[in-house]
């Protein structure tokens, strides 16, 4: 089917967007059917995520930025999560309004603001209208070692956080009262910032992006790894931020360890350490893994509520 003007011009928009001076490998990139990239001598690491309107995001919360941006977190810390370095992107979006030029513009230097951060390049998709907006992304990622998987934990191993979680269900609760304050806890749901972990991936046994929530991704963990996760309120306790979270939590008369244990959405990062790799440097120590068969608890307890589920 032939290209109408304000399709073809939409495409050269975005084309222009995003070109970067990072497209190594990139053969032919956007404008053309498909994309061409050169093979490479290291393994191929794929992972796609969507967001739906109304499921993932709300449209009187979040811009169109915020939305491209945080799309492109959650699809490169999946690439981070198995030790792999992300390359390439491909975007596929439904909008309400294919000729508003200006949202698309603003999705696209979402993605990109993320994508140029790690030196990521958007290479191609699709654009189509829709009755609400969604938007799917492909990332590919390079690895030249053996893949970090969710399967990898022993006993005896430690438990490391990249960081504390919990601010981004923090930003979210404050949404849902309708307010906008404090700006970067808010923020922190509606474009969570992403550090790769570069110091967990040179030691970790196993590895998961902490996306879902805290308790449900470990028991991701736990369970490819037929283990038991022991957390430890006192070590999250420790943790630099746990301060702040906790006097907001206070103040909203909300439980902060549900936020910690089941909120999700901060993509930080979850792996297990042998013990001669411990370091304050590569995270927060917040457990242990035991023996037993995908279990996760606090302090030798079970753990009541989980995270979020998909269906």
């Amino acid at each position: 089917m032939a290209l109408t003007e304000s399709e073809a011009g939409l495409i050269a928009q975005l084309r222009d967007l995003f070109h970067a001076s990072f497209q190594t490998g990139v053969e032919i990139g956007i404008g053309d059917d498909a994309a061409v990239i050169l093979a490479s001598n290291k393994k191929l690491v794929a992972t796609v995520d969507m967001a739906v309107e109304d499921i993932h995001f709300k449209r009187g919360w979040s811009t169109p930025f915020q939305i491209g941006a945080k799309l492109t977190t959650a699809n490169l810390a999946d690439i981070f999560a198995m030790g792999a370095t992300p390359k390439y992107l491909l975007v596929a979006a439904a909008i309400t309004e294919v000729n508003n030029s200006q949202m698309v513009s603003e999705l696209a230097k979402g993605i990109r603001s993320v994508a140029d951060k790690f030196e990521v390049a958007v290479i191609g998709g699709d654009l189509s209208r829709a009755e609400k907006m969604s938007l799917s992304i492909t990332a590919l990622g390079e690895i030249s070692e053996k893949p970090i998987t969710r399967s990898g934990a022993k006993v005896g191993d430690i438990v490391y956080v990249s960081a504390l979680p919990g601010l981004s269900a923090a930003g979210l609760a404050i949404l849902t009262r309708g307010l906008d304050r404090p700006r970067y806890v808010v923020e922190a749901h509606l474009n969570p910032k992403l550090s790769a972990p570069d110091k967990l991936i040179q030691v970790a046994t196993s590895m998961c992006d902490i996306s879902d929530g805290l308790v449900t991704d470990a028991s991701h963990i736990a369970s490819a790894s037929t283990v038991r996760i022991n957390l430890s309120k006192d070590k999250l306790i420790s943790g630099s931020d746990f301060k702040d979270l906790a006097e907001l939590a206070v103040e909203l008369g909300e439980q902060v360890f549900d936020w910690i244990l089941t909120g999700g959405e901060d993509h930080f990062f979850l792996a297990t350490v042998d013990p001669k790799n411990a370091s304050d440097e590569i995270g927060l120590e917040i457990g242990v893994v035991e023996l037993g068969n995908g279990e996760v608890l606090l302090d030798g307890e079970k753990i009541q509520k989980a995270g979020y589920q998909h269906f």
